[in-house]
C-alpha cells in the first residue's frame, strides 16, 4: 500500500494536475528536494491515483547511465517506437539516429529530435489522457534532459502530465529550470512521528521519536532506515542511541555494512547489477556462472529489501547502488566488468562491450583507449555527444603517450561542450591545457574555450578566446588561423555594442589585417568576406565597397554545402545591410532561410528567421514580417529562452505603443543577460519609428543621433533621421545625413536609396519647386521598390509638404494615397498621422481604418492566428511554432471565441484584432 504521511500541500498539487490533464490541458510538474525526501513515494501515490484512467509511462533514470547520451529518452519511448512512421520525416530520421537505428554521417539535431519527441508523446494521449514519470532525473544524460525539458514547454492542450523528480543542481545546466515546481522537504513533527511509528510496531519511546525526528529533520528516507538500522532496546530507550543518528551521507555506510554481511553470491550478483546500466536480468543471469552466481543469491538480496529482480533490475534506492559498487574493492569491480564486457560481445552490443572494457582497465593500455576513440566517433555521429565525451575522457586517462592523452582530452571536453555542460568541459579543458602541446594543440584548446563562453552566454569572451587562438596559430598555418578569424567575426557580431575591449569587430579586423594570405594562396569564399567585413572597420565604407560587393556576390555563387556556408550567407546579409541593397539582403536572407530548412539547422535558422523578418519589414510586409518574427520567438521559447525584439519591432510599426513600451525593458533585460548587443540598435530604432509616427521629432532624432556609422545596421533609417532632424529645427545634423546619405546612395544606386536620397533632399530643400521635384522622384523610385513602405511614406511626407504649402487638393490626394497605403499594411501609427494631416485639410477621417481591437489575446494565440490567416493548417502551424497539433487547435477555438468568429475567413477579416495582450 502506498501510504502517505504529511504530504497535504503536494499532493493537493498532483491531484489538481492531473484532473487538468484529463480536461485535456497539459500539466508540468517538478519535485525537487534532497535525497530521501519522499520525492519517489509521491511518484508513486500519483501512479496508483491515476492507474485506472491514465496511460502510464515511468522511467527511473540511474547514475550509470549518465553518460549515454539518450539513454533515457530511448528507455521512456521504447514502447512506442512503433509509432515513428506518423512522424514528419527529418523529425523521424532524428530519433533513429539517436537511438541507434539508423546511421548518417551528420549528428541529429537535438532539436529535431526534440520536435519527434514531442510529437510520439502528443499522439500516445489522442485516445487515453497520459502520465509521464521520470524519476531520479538528475541522473538523466544531457540529452534526454534537454529533449524532455523542451518537450515539457511545448506541451499545453494535451492530455498530458509530466512529473519529474529531481535533486537541486549545483553543477553545469539544469535543464528543468523554469518549469513548475513543488519543492519536495523534511515532514512535520507530527508525520515525521507518524512514519517513524508506522516502522516500530512496538516498545517506541516518546524521546527517542524525537531526537530521531530532529536529528533527521523529518527525511522520510532517514526516518525509514533509522528504524532499520536501530536495536529494539535502542528504539525503546533501554540502550543509549549512536551520536549522530545515521543519516545522510552516512546512509551508505549502512547500507554497505548491510551488504557485507550477505553471502559472497549475493554480494557479487549485487555488484554486478551495479555495474550494469542496462538493468536487463538477461545479463544477470549470462554474467553469473562466469562471476560464481546464479538465481539462487538473488533471494537475500530480495529478502532485505536490496533490489528486486522483476523485467528489470531495480535497487531500492540509488544509494544502496553507490554504496555496493564503490565499496567493492578495484580488482573486483574490474573483474566484473570484465565479463560483462564478454557479455556484450556475446548479445552484439559493440558500445557497451567497449565501455566495460574501458571500466574493467586498470593501467593504461592503448588498444582499450583506441576502441573507446572509435566507439566515441560512433556515439557522436548519432548524436550522443555526452557518451562521445565520457569514452574520450576514459581513452585519454588509459592513454599511454602525453600526446594522445591531451589530444583525447580535449576532443572530450569539445564534446562536453557541445552535448551542454559547460562546466564539465571546462574541467576537462582545464586538464588538456595542462599539457602544453603544440600550436594546433593550444588552438584547439582556445576554440573549445570560445565554444564554452558562447554555451554561458559570452559571445565577448568568446571573440577574446578566438582572436587568442588565431594570433597563436597564424605565424604555423594561417588557412586556419583566417577561418578561426570568421567564426570571430560572427561573434563579434553578435557583441555588438556591448563588445568588451579587444573582442570588436574592429578588433577582429586588425588582427585579419595581422595575418594576410600569403601570395599564390587561392581564396576562399570566408576570405573574401573577412577582407570585407576588414575594409569596413579600417578603411571605411567607401573604400571597401567594392570589396563587400564581391563578399556578397562570392557567397551568392557558393556552391559550398558545407556548414561554414551559414556563416558566409550570415555575414553578407550584414554587408548588404551596410550597403543600403534592400533586394541582396532579401535575395541572401531567403537562401539563408531556405539552406537552413533543408539542412534542419537550428541555429542558422533563427539567424535566417530574423534577416527574413526584417527584410519584410523594412519592405512593409507586416503581415508576413510578424509570422517570420513569430517563428524566431517560438523558435527560441522552444530552446528556453526569449526573445522580444521582433515583436517589439512589429509593435512600434503596428502602432501598438503600449505593448511596445512593455517589450522594450524586456529586450534591454535579454541583451544584457545573453550578451547580445546587436539587438540594442534595433531597440532604438523601434524608439524612432514610435516617436516618428506621431509626429514628436525631437525624441525620433535623439532614439538614433549617432548610431548611422558605417557598420550600421539600420541604414533604411537615415531618411528618418532626415526627417526627424527638419523638422526638430535641426539643419547642420540634417545637411550631415543627407551628405552620408547621398555617399551611400552613390555606392549603392538602388531604387530604395536613390528614393530615399530624393526624399531627403526634398526635406532639406529651400526652394519650393527644387522640393518638390525631389518629392516627386523620390515617388518614382520608391514605385520600382518590393514593397508599400517607401513609398507609402514618400507619399505621406510629400502631402504634408503640399498641406503647408496650401494646395488643399494635391495633399489631400498624397495624403489619402499614403493612409491607404499604412491602413493596408497595417501600420496604425503612421495610418493615424496620415489621417490627422487629413482631416486638417478639412476632411473628416477617411473611410477603411479599423480601429485595433483590444489586446484579449495571449502572445501565442496571436501567433496561431496570424499563421491560420495565412492559410496554414494546423499541422504546418505546429510545426511552425514547435507545438503539438492538439494544442495549436486549442488555441484556435480560443482566438475564434474571443474574437466573435466562425471561420478562418471571419478571421482575415478580423485580423487587426489580432494583437496581444
Amino acid at each position: 500500500m502506498n501510504l502517505l504521511f504529511g504530504r497535504v500541500e503536494e499532493s493537493r498539487r498532483l491531484a489538481a494536475a492531473l484532473a487538468g490533464a484529463r480536461q485535456g490541458m497539459s500539466g508540468v510538474l517538478v519535485l525537487r528536494g534532497g535525497p530521501g525526501a519522499g520525492k519517489s513515494a509521491l511518484l508513486r501515490h500519483l501512479e496508483a491515483i491515476a492507474a485506472d484512467d491514465y496511460e502510464i509511462m515511468r522511467f527511473d533514470a540511474v547514475e550509470s547511465e549518465t553518460e549515454l547520451g539518450f539513454a533515457a529518452l530511448h528507455q521512456l519511448l521504447r514502447p512506442y517506437l512503433s509509432q515513428l512512421p506518423t512522424l514528419p520525416d527529418p523529425q523521424r530520421d532524428a530519433l533513429c539516429q539517436a537511438f541507434g537505428l539508423q546511421e548518417r554521417t551528420d549528428p541529429p539535431d537535438r532539436f529535431l529530435v526534440g520536435l519527434g519527441a514531442l510529437g510520439l508523446i502528443a499522439a500516445r494521449a489522442d485516445d487515453r489522457p497520459l502520465l509521464c514519470l521520470m524519476d531520479d532525473a538528475h541522473w538523466m544524460d544531457e540529452e534526454s534532459a534537454a529533449v524532455l525539458a523542451f518537450v515539457a514547454r511545448r506541451l499545453h492542450a494535451d492530455p498530458v502530465m509530466m512529473v519529474f523528480s529531481t535533486r537541486d543542481r549545483t553543477d553545469d545546466v539544469d535543464h528543468l529550470a523554469g518549469l513548475p515546481e513543488l519543492k519536495v522537504t523534511g515532514l512535520d513533527a507530527q508525520a515525521a512521528g507518524r512514519l517513524l511509528d508506522s516502522m516500530v510496531t512496538e516498545g517506541l519511546d516518546p524521546e527517542v521519536r524525537r531526537r530521531i525526528v530532529t536529528s533527521t529533520r523529518g527525511n522520510p528516507l532517514a526516518l525509514i532506515e533509522a528504524a532499520r538500522e536501530l536495536s529494539a532496546d535502542q528504539l525503546s530507550g533501554t540502550a543509549p542511541l549512536p551520536e549522530p543518528v545515521p543519516l545522510g551521507r552516512a546512509l551508505e555506510q549502512v547500507y554497505l555494512r548491510e551488504v557485507l554481511a550477505l553471502p559472497s553470491q549475493t554480494r557479487t550478483l549485487l555488484l554486478t547489477s551495479a555495474a550494469d546500466p542496462t538493468s536487463d536480468p538477461n545479463v544477470l543471469w549470462r554474467a553469473g556462472p562466469r562471476l560464481g552466481f546464479d538465481a539462487s543469491a538473488a533471494a537475500a538480496a530480495e529478502e532485505h529489501n536490496l533490489l528486486s529482480i522483476r523485467e528489470t533490475v531495480k535497487f531500492r534506492h540509488p544509494l544502496i547502488r553507490s554504496a555496493v559498487y564503490y565499496g567493492a574493492p578495484l580488482a573486483r569491480r574490474a573483474q566484473v566488468h570484465s565479463v560483462l564486457a564478454e557479455v556484450a560481445a556475446d548479445l552484439g552490443e559493440t558500445e557497451l562491450r567497449v565501455r566495460h572494457l574501458g571500466a574493467a582497465a586498470t593501467a593504461p593500455d592503448d588498444a582499450v583507449a583506441t576502441e573507446l576513440d572509435r566507439a566515441a566517433i560512433r556515439a557522436r555521429d548519432r548524436g550522443d555527444w555526452t557518451g562521445s565525451s565520457s569514452l574520450l575522457a576514459r581513452a585519454a586517462a588509459l592513454s599511454q603517450g602525453p600526446e594522445d592523452r591531451a589530444r583525447r582530452m580535449l576532443r572530450a571536453a569539445e564534446a562536453s561542450a557541445v552535448a551542454g555542460s559547460p562546466q564539465r568541459a571546462q574541467a576537462l579543458l582545464d586538464e588538456a591545457a595542462a599539457h602544453n602541446q603544440d600550436q594546433r594543440h593550444n588552438t584547439r584548446v582556445q576554440r573549445v574555450q570560445a565554444r564554452i563562453h558562447r554555451l554561458t552566454g559570452a559571445p565577448g569572451a568568446a571573440t577574446r578566446a578566438l582572436l587568442a587562438a588565431a594570433r597563436e596559430l597564424g605565424p604555423a598555418d594561417v588557412r586556419l588561423a583566417r577561418d578561426i578569424l570568421l567564426e570571430a567575426l560572427v561573434q563579434a557580431q553578435i557583441s555588438g555594442v556591448l563588445a568588451p575591449e579587444g573582442a570588436s569587430r574592429l578588433s577582429v579586423a586588425e588582427t585579419v589585417r595581422s595575418l594576410p594570405l600569403p601570395a599564390g594562396r587561392r581564396a576562399t569564399t570566408g576570405d573574401v568576406v573577412l577582407e570585407a567585413d576588414t575594409a569596413v572597420h579600417l578603411e571605411g565604407l567607401a573604400a571597401a565597397a567594392s570589396k563587400l560587393r564581391q563578399a556578397v556576390d562570392a557567397v551568392r555563387q557558393e556552391e559550398s554545402a558545407g556548414p561554414e556556408l551559414f556563416q558566409w550567407l550570415a555575414a553578407a546579409c550584414s554587408h548588404a545591410t551596410m550597403l543600403g541593397d534592400d533586394s541582396t539582403l532579401h535575395e541572401l536572407a531567403w537562401r539563408l532561410h531556405t539552406e537552413a530548412g533543408q539542412r534542419n539547422a537550428v541555429i542558422p535558422m533563427a539567424l535566417a528567421l530574423s534577416h527574413t523578418a526584417l527584410s519584410e519589414l523594412t519592405a512593409g510586409h507586416l503581415d508576413e514580417s510578424e509570422r517570420l518574427f513569430d517563428r524566431g520567438a517560438a523558435l527560441e521559447e522552444a530552446r528556453g529562452s526569449q526573445l522580444h525584439i521582433g515583436a517589439l519591432l512589429v509593435a512600434a510599426w503596428r502602432g501598438r505603443f503600449e505593448e511596445a513600451r512593455t517589450l522594450m525593458p524586456l529586450v534591454r533585460e535579454h541583451t544584457a543577460q545573453t550578451g547580445q548587443g546587436y539587438q540594442l540598435v534595433f531597440l532604438d530604432y523601434a524608439r524612432c519609428v514610435i516617436h516618428l509616427s506621431q509626429g514628436r521629432y525631437e525624441e525620433a532624432y535623439l532614439s538614433l543621433a549617432g548610431q548611422t556609422e558605417d557598420t550600421c545596421q539600420v541604414k533604411f533609417a537615415l531618411v528618418d533621421l532626415v526627417e526627424a532632424a527638419v523638422r526638430s529645427g535641426r539643419p547642420s545634423e540634417a545637411r550631415a545625413l543627407l551628405g552620408n546619405l547621398s555617399r551611400l546612395a552613390g555606392l549603392t544606386p538602388v531604387p530604395g536609396l536613390l528614393g530615399d536620397l530624393a526624399r531627403a533632399r526634398a526635406l532639406t530643400a529651400a526652394d519650393p519647386s527644387t522640393a518638390e521635384k525631389f518629392y516627386v522622384q523620390a515617388i518614382r523610385h520608391h514605385d520600382d521598390v518590393r514593397g508599400p513602405l517607401r513609398r507609402a511614406r514618400s507619399h505621406q511626407v510629400y502631402g504634408e509638404w503640399l498641406r503647408r504649402q496650401r494646395r488643399t487638393e494635391d495633399a489631400r490626394h498624397e495624403l489619402l494615397t499614403a493612409y491607404k497605403l499604412f491602413d493596408a499594411m497595417g501600420a496604425r501609427g503612421y495610418a493615424d498621422r496620415a489621417a490627422q494631416e487629413f482631416s486638417a485639410v478639412g476632411e473628416m477621417q477617411p473611410a477603411g481604418g479599423h480601429p485595433p481591437g483590444p489586446g484579449t489575446l495571449t502572445p501565442q494565440e496571436a501567433r496561431v492566428a496570424r499563421l491560420a490567416v495565412g492559410g496554414a493548417t494546423n499541422r504546418e502551424i505546429a510545426a511552425q511554432l514547435y507545438l503539438s497539433v492538439h494544442t495549436v487547435d486549442y488555441h484556435l477555438r480560443k482566438v475564434f471565441r474571443k474574437l466573435d468568429v466562425r471561420s478562418r475567413h471571419e478571421l482575415a477579416a478580423r485580423r487587426d484584432r489580432i494583437t496581444s495582450a
